[in-house]
């Protein structure tokens, strides 16, 4: 319960420092952290400037496994055309790990 209030709240915080930019899409590869898992995800951040802390939430397709789907809220780092996110993954309960490409201005 402690991973989720921490997740929520920093992605709380980190979304409210990039209120005055637009939402931007990313798509990227993510690793969940104790379920040794890989997938393809889908977030949506909450700015879309470069060089900036970004609160997330999306959705991850996990490859070969029983429960195929995961959602999540993440925080982390924008760059050109790029993110990188550490987040919480609340149906495999683990910590997930996401880089791709962002729709960054």
């Amino acid at each position: 319960m402690k991973k989720i209030a921490l997740a929520l709240l920093g992605a709380a915080l980190i979304g409210s420092s990039a209120a005055t930019a637009g939402p931007a899409a990313f798509v990227g590869i993510s690793y969940t952290i104790g379920s040794n898992t890989v997938g393809i995800t889908g977030k949506i951040l909450t700015s879309d400037t470069e060089e900036k802390l970004v609160g997330a939430a999306g959705a991850t397709y996990y490859f070969g496994t029983d429960s195929s789907f995961g959602i999540d809220v993440s925080g982390g780092y924008t760059f050109s055309d790029a993110a990188v996110l550490v987040g919480y993954d609340f149906l495999r309960k683990n910590t997930q790990v996401s880089a791709g490409w962002a729709d960054i201005k």
